[in-house]
């Protein structure tokens, strides 16, 4: 069997080989919709990573519906064809949000939202059950790209699961040993075809808001999953230069950032924005390295200095989990809550966001001595910042708590060589079992070792505005 490691490496040589991006269905080139979802899957049916999905319906031909309330967009702006605002900049809002005392925010894109130097609209996209009410942002506008989609009762002609199968899914079922079950074939067929019958949709309606604007360059994450490829072919066809602002702590191993080689995907963002010269050196980036930005993580340099400045109201030792969507760490939070001292420590298991309304099904024997944390009422840096100990097996989180003076622990799972740029950094020690991650956690010397400035470049907004001053000047002077 294929190896966590091994992984990345072997799903871009089998796209290469086969040529994926040049395959088509009525006129589209359909790979770079389809590349994400696939490799979830797989990923799924080799090392038990749990699989997100964005569309999922009994009824694969409905009309996208997601499951938040359906709201169109308000703003006269973009109802008003005589009505424009011309911008420098747009940005698309990363919509996970999390809540800050009254306030919902975006880790991701608000604290730059709200230090931009050139002049800017900040648009906001929904997620989840809706749009997020109030926003830090002012002058914010509202706009859902699936509004009106498939309402036309346009003819579609989706792909049938027996053409998939042939033209995509047999290859990776030969590739990788493996069969994708009945649902598999479905929950896929649906994602993929989302975009192959609504994607001059979609185009459509991101032309009308870019174009009322009309700005030099557009910001936006998540470039890989089917709105954000469809965001960049549209700019591409507008002649405006994009950029990704990275989202996440990704290395050499996580699909949609790593390719075999420069330009096989022709609906990459022009420039992405990423945390540290490491992270820029590891990725084998789809577009040239040059266009690749370190800039560093605003959001983090933030509420960490703030969060620094408080001393900690805590009388306990807190241990704070961090799920990665793998059922295996269930063992090693029963194991903790049977074997610590509860009057010392106190156990927080922190879940990720995918994993709020599914938790219990997921993991069915979680000790009830434990806190679960299943909504995002406080950030992820509130948590890191009271804690102690922050163990994982692969995430973000594990980055971020390098800038508190955290013991952070790997659990050596299946997906846990996504973070050996931490534990080749000693920021982290990897631990092969329960007993051993106690003995850690109990032991009286502190492990911790702080290297913030591996992981997170300094001056985050500083370099961020420097940047975008030089892409638009470059490519005012093209």
């Amino acid at each position: 069997m294929i190896k966590y490691d091994e992984f990345c490496k072997k799903f871009c040589e089998v796209e290469s080989r086969y040529k994926l991006f040049d395959l088509e269905f009525n006129g589209i080139k359909y790979w770079k919709y389809a590349r994400y979802y696939i490799c979830w899957v797989v990923r799924e049916k080799l090392f038990g990573i749990s699989a997100p999905f964005w569309f999922d319906d009994k009824n694969e031909w409905k009309l996208p519906q997601y499951t938040h309330k359906y709201q169109k967009v308000t703003d006269a702006i973009f109802h008003n064809i005589n009505l424009g605002s011309q911008k420098d900049i747009l940005l698309f809002t990363f919509s996970r949000r999390i809540k800050r005392g009254n306030k919902y925010i975006s880790p991701v894109t608000d604290e730059i939202a709200l230090n931009l130097e050139k002049s800017h609209c900040i648009v906001e996209t929904p997620y989840c059950e809706g749009y997020y009410r109030p926003t830090p942002i002012r002058d914010i506008k509202y706009f859902d790209v699936w509004d009106g989609v498939g309402k036309e009762h346009k003819i579609y002609t989706p792909i049938n699961r027996g053409q998939l199968r042939k033209q995509l899914l047999y290859i990776f079922e030969q590739e990788f040993d493996i069969i994708f079950t009945a649902e598999e074939k479905r929950i896929l067929l649906i994602n993929i075809n989302y975009f192959i019958m609504h994607r001059s949709e979609l185009m459509t309606n991101y032309r009308r808001v870019i174009s009322k604007i009309n700005p030099k360059l557009v910001l936006y994450t998540s470039a890989y999953i089917g709105n954000g490829v469809v965001l960049t072919e549209t700019l591409k066809e507008m002649g405006i230069p994009s950029v990704e602002i990275l989202h996440g702590y990704e290395d050499d191993n996580i699909v949609p950032y790593n390719y075999s080689e420069v330009g096989m995907n022709d609906a990459l963002p022009d420039y992405i924005f990423v945390y540290s010269q490491i992270q820029k050196d590891l990725i084998k980036w789809g577009i040239p390295k040059d266009n690749i930005r370190v800039v560093g993580y605003p959001e983090g340099e933030k509420r960490s200095t703030e969060l620094l400045a408080q001393k900690k109201k805590n009388k306990k030792k807190v241990i704070t989990i961090i799920s990665s969507l793998h059922q295996s760490i269930e063992k090693y939070v029963n194991d903790l809550a049977k074997k610590i001292d509860k009057d010392k420590y106190e156990i927080v298991f922190k879940l990720h966001p995918a994993e709020f309304g599914s938790w219990k099904s997921i993991y069915k024997t979680l000790s009830n001595e434990i806190q679960i944390i299943d909504s995002n009422d406080k950030d992820i840096h509130y948590y890191l910042a009271n804690s102690d100990f922050v163990i994982g097996i692969n995430s973000t989180a594990l980055f971020e708590a390098a800038f508190y003076p955290v013991d952070v622990f790997i659990l050596e799972e299946e997906g846990y060589q996504g973070m050996k740029i931490m534990l080749e950094a000693k920021r982290a020690i990897l631990v092969h079992d329960s007993q051993e991650l106690v003995s850690y956690i109990t032991a009286e010397r502190s492990v911790n070792n702080q290297k913030v400035d591996d992981f997170f470049q300094r001056n985050a907004i500083k370099n961020i505005n420097k940047e975008i001053e030089g892409i638009i000047r470059k490519h005012r002077e093209i």
